[in-house]
């Protein structure tokens, strides 16, 4: 197939299906593995195919700045994160142009620093129901599937933090049966290479989560406004919030905001929790001196907001979880002008894919780059862009302050408590969709 002018060359085709597939095969059977010799063979920057779409693929923190900062306004999301809205709207995930900047403005106030600590307390309540099963299979001996475990706590986490105490008990039973088929079925469709909208069982059943979720939403949103202003969850400040004329978001605004913010603040803290447990049970000397730290700062009361960010080596392990297996593994975007990145011209609608997960394991800024090494966060003299889980520039995530918190709160909790083992060192092994996540279930016995 001929390369567009000037850009890189990148592994070869194969098979008879390959001018309508591309390297789909490829990254199916192993994305990480493939996208990692690639990059070996081919360098930091290289083009694969997507169907009939060649893509750039960025594995160099200078040109990731490049289409994440310095040219940030020349790019657009990628066509995966367009094809999220039909579940999520025009939230701030998937909105562009003056409609983004808009919401942003409003929103930002809600993620200062003094804002998100008083929703401490609730991510704190919001634990105590895994707190209860840890102690339950400490006395029987029953192993614990910590990944099923994290989705749990990290949903009722985030709709807490969300509604505060708005949700009743129903309401939540609600949220945990209907939100997670939905996120599947969303990351299904973002990984197809097409678009279907067959009437499927599964498209039926997508459509019914989607609208009790709406349902719950606008009812929690409309007793909030006939409440009138308070409150300190998100939710509240949202309906508070005011830009320069004195609009506030719509209910349907509001709506799509609170539906991003369960997709992004709820599977991603999760997995970030489930990757910390299975690397400490792999470090035990880490997991006793960072227990030790737990121990000796909190005692029994309930961890406060700034108790939390003053325990460094829990920071530092959450920091090098991060690095070694980033949630949002890659950042995809679609240049809307002709533009250049890292010496490559592309034109409007070429499609970029900024590969987190190469970056942050690029030996070449992180001395022994497979290795959990969290004093590594102790040094100074690193390249900013070669960490990039939440992102860089504009469009960084908005709420990366929140879920560190809520990660380090939770694992505050687990470990002044309870000691994790995962016999066997757990799965060996990484699955890339949407999120990244380990190939098998982390199974732990709990002491």
């Amino acid at each position: 197939m001929t390369l567009p002018a000037g850009w890189p060359a990148g592994p070869r085709l194969r098979g008879p299906l390959a001018p309508w597939l591309g390297h789909i095969p490829d990254l199916r059977r192993d994305a990480l593995g493939f996208l990692h010799h690639s990059r070996a063979a081919y360098g930091d920057l290289f083009r694969i195919r997507l169907g009939p779409r060649d893509v750039l693929v960025v594995a160099d923190p200078g040109a990731a700045r490049e289409v994440l900062i310095e040219r940030g306004a020349h790019f657009r999301k990628g066509r995966g994160i367009q094809k999220m809205q039909p579940f999520l709207g025009s939230g701030l995930l998937t909105a562009e142009g003056d409609a983004w900047r808009g919401h942003r403005r409003l929103m930002q106030p809600a993620f200062h620093r003094a804002a998100l600590d008083s929703m401490a307390a609730d991510i704190v309540a919001a634990t105590s129901p895994l707190l209860e099963r840890l102690r339950a299979a400490a006395g029987t001996g029953e192993p614990m599937d910590l990944g099923r475990e994290m989705l749990h706590v990290t949903l009722r986490a985030v709709a807490a933090v969300l509604f505060g105490t708005a949700l009743a008990q129903e309401e939540l039973e609600v949220v945990e049966r209907e939100l997670p088929p939905l996120l599947t079925r969303t990351a299904d469709r973002v990984r197809s290479p097409v678009d279907w909208r067959l009437p499927t069982p599964g498209q039926r059943q997508e459509q019914a989560a989607t609208r009790a979720l709406d349902t719950l939403v606008h009812g929690i949103i409309a007793r909030r406004r006939a409440a009138g202003p308070g409150g300190h969850d998100l939710l509240g400040q949202l309906l508070a919030a005011r830009d320069e004329q004195g609009g506030g978001l719509s209910d349907a605004e509001l709506r799509d905001e609170v539906m991003t913010l369960f997709l992004a603040g709820h599977e991603t803290t999760a997995t970030l929790l489930t990757f910390l447990w299975l690397s400490l049970a792999q470090h035990p000397q880490v997991r006793a001196a960072v227990q030790a730290e737990v121990r000796g700062a909190l005692g029994t009361a309930a961890p406060s907001a700034g108790q939390v960010r003053a325990l460094p080596l829990l920071h530092a392990c959450l920091q090098e979880t991060l690095r070694l297996y980033p949630p949002a593994w890659l950042l995809p975007r679609q240049a809307t002008a002709p533009v250049t990145v890292g010496g490559v011209p592309l034109d409007a609608g070429a499609e970029v894919s900024v590969n987190v997960f190469l970056i942050q394991r690029n030996g070449r800024f992180w001395p022994e780059p497979n290795a959990f090494r969290p004093e590594r966060w102790a040094q100074v003299g690193r390249t900013p862009e070669a960490f990039l889980p939440f992102g860089a520039g504009a469009r960084m995530c908005i709420g990366n302050h929140l879920a560190l918190l809520e990660a380090a709160l939770i694992a505050a909790l687990v470990l002044r408590d309870f000691t994790l083992e995962v016999p066997g060192g757990g799965p060996g092994g990484l699955t890339a969709g949407l999120t990244l996540k380990p190939d098998g279930p982390v199974l732990a016995t709990v002491h």
